[in-house]
């Protein structure tokens, strides 16, 4: 719970690269939409894996946002990075009054993957006198949030949170403890992952947890969350910064405040690398401190954000978690996974869910689940499978994200 005095931490910039868009507005149209990302994977040549669909950031060229010379040099992540704290920033609306007040926390879960992909083709083909020398810099899991910080020209905190699907949302809790504690005036708090290559593929493949559409069915319909015909997750890939203040700060230089972020809560299952507890209990301890931690009851909730992966055990435990922990209330609830759509952005899924909630919640209206067409038994919530929802009064929402490792993070924002 917060104390009374706290400062309240707003957030008044969104940047967005996604599977469906490579901007904040159109991924957020295209999720209102209900329109899918998944499609053939183009970033290399699939064909020595089973699966050859992904949700990629169609269209993005980093050469756009830097140099050709800095495009070379840096991962794919990093250039996504970057460009998603710009848009942040200057939806902001904000300045670099003092670098040393402005933080950046920015997490993945694999860093620069293809950066590795590539150096180790080199090595083991040429012999490690060729790697380049950019290599090891590109590739560390801290280096996009170094170059959003170079790129802004802050020297605040600049650290990275790792802790693989819930990274996301663990950054964007740790960035908001930074500002509402006065470390910082303002941070730009997020995640970015891009793993679209052979090497990541592969081994996602060897777990047998992607999701493939159904014989004779579109390759939209990979990734269907909460259907009883799901099969895995469609692997896709991302970056979204936010930039986070102090209400008062925010309303002193007449920003829009697009959300509140409330609470934050972390939880670790030490269960099982790529599989939740079978009880669900670190998932219940997930909302009940998120819940505590903002003195929030469950029937102020509307909205959950879920993890929502298309997986077996993780919709069935999260759907049977939600009920435990908002009881009757559950029934109440829209609860809506936008990963029908954008595919699983891992360590940038848990910031890019918490910048959809705070639209949601600045809107009044919740994307849909697409897919839905089956129910399953154990999956018995609204699941909001017919369209984009108007709420209008939608107040308090909750984004949870549940990670390989065990994982568990949720961020519950507020309306004002």
């Amino acid at each position: 719970m917060a104390e009374a005095g706290t400062p309240r931490v707003v957030i008044t910039g969104i940047g967005i690269l996604s599977p469906v868009g490579l901007d904040t507005a159109t991924s957020w149209a295209t999720l209102l939409a209900g329109t899918s990302g998944v499609g053939p994977i183009t970033n290399f040549d699939p064909s020595r894996i089973d699966v050859q669909i992904a949700c990629e950031m169609k269209g993005f060229d980093p050469e756009s946002v830097v140099v050709k010379r800095e495009a070379r040099k840096l991962d794919r992540c990093s250039v996504a990075a970057i460009a998603a704290a710009r848009e942040a920033w200057a939806m902001s609306g904000a300045a670099v009054d003092d670098p040393e007040r402005v933080g950046v926390i920015i997490g993945s879960a694999f860093g620069g993957a293809s950066t590795i992909e590539a150096g180790m083709q080199t090595m083991f083909e040429k012999g490690p006198g060729r790697i380049g020398p950019h290599v090891l810099g590109s590739m560390l899991v801290d280096t996009p949030g170094f170059q959003v910080a170079h790129d802004l020209g802050v020297i605040g905190p600049n650290f990275s949170v790792t802790s693989a699907c819930a990274t996301g949302a663990h950054a964007v809790g740790v960035a908001s403890d930074l500002v509402r504690h006065g470390d910082v005036d303002r941070c730009l708090a997020g995640g970015v992952d891009t793993l679209i290559n052979e090497f990541i593929m592969g081994g996602f493949c060897n777990m047998k947890v992607l999701g493939t559409p159904l014989e004779g069915q579109p390759l939209a319909t990979a990734s269907r969350p909460f259907d009883l015909t799901r099969g895995g997750f469609v692997l896709g890939e991302g970056a979204t910064v936010m930039v986070l203040e102090r209400e008062d700060d925010a309303r002193a230089r007449g920003a829009t405040i697009i959300a509140e972020i409330v609470s934050w809560s972390s939880t670790n299952d030490a269960f099982h690398i790529a599989a939740p507890r079978e009880d669900g209990v670190g998932i219940d301890r997930m909302f009940e401190s998120v819940l505590r931690r903002g003195d929030l009851s469950p029937s102020e909730v509307g909205y959950i954000n879920p993890h929502g992966t298309g997986t077996q055990a993780n919709d069935r435990l999260e759907t049977a978690t939600i009920r435990n922990i908002f009881g009757a209330h559950a029934d109440a609830l829209a609860v809506s996974s936008t990963k029908s759509m954008t595919g699983h952005q891992m360590g940038a899924a848990g910031a890019f869910e918490t910048a959809v909630t705070a639209l949601a919640l600045h809107h009044r209206i919740v994307p849909p689940t697409i897919n839905l067409v089956e129910p399953d038994p154990d999956c018995d919530l609204d699941y909001v499978p017919e369209g984009a929802r108007e709420l209008p009064n939608l107040d308090v929402a909750i984004s949870c994200s549940i990670g390989l490792g065990g994982h568990n993070g949720a961020v519950a924002l507020r309306r004002i």
